[in-house]
């Protein structure tokens, strides 16, 4: 095992002097942020993940991620802004091939509710289903 750079002295020191520990850990530089998830980039959030270990990625932050990016927010297939009537209308993302796991940039698209609702894919529509029923 490496020395460490806190000695006994310097320890008790910042120990002394403190009401708490959060105050001695800040007397000795410690930073409290944790930090042990990964940073949130846009990068990250934007890829085509497989089948196997797919998790479903929250829309507010896929939308972030696109806007971060520069795609511009209003829909992509009538205009419409965020804002419709003075009231705030959400844009919702749409996956353009429908496979909610693809979440390139290339293939995501913002989409207001009444142009979403047409779509071949909306809502899990034309999913191809199995001969028992279930989802493929």
């Amino acid at each position: 095992m490496g020395a460490s750079a806190y000695t006994k002295e310097r320890l008790e020191e910042a120990a002394d002097g403190a009401r708490t520990l959060s105050e001695a850990l800040e007397r000795l530089g410690v930073t409290q942020r944790g930090k042990t998830w990964r940073a949130r980039t846009p990068e990250r959030l934007l890829v085509a993940q497989p089948a196997g270990q797919a998790r479903r990625i929250p829309s507010d932050r896929l939308k972030w991620a696109m806007t971060s990016l520069g795609v511009p927010e209003h829909c992509a297939r009538c205009g419409t802004e965020p804002v419709w009537r003075g009231r705030p209308l959400p844009l919702e993302v749409d996956h353009i091939n429908g496979d909610w796991r693809d979440n390139r940039i290339e293939n995501l698209r913002f989409l207001c509710p009444n142009c979403h609702s047409v779509t071949d894919n909306y809502r899990g529509r034309g999913k191809v289903r199995s001969r028992r029923g279930g989802a493929v």
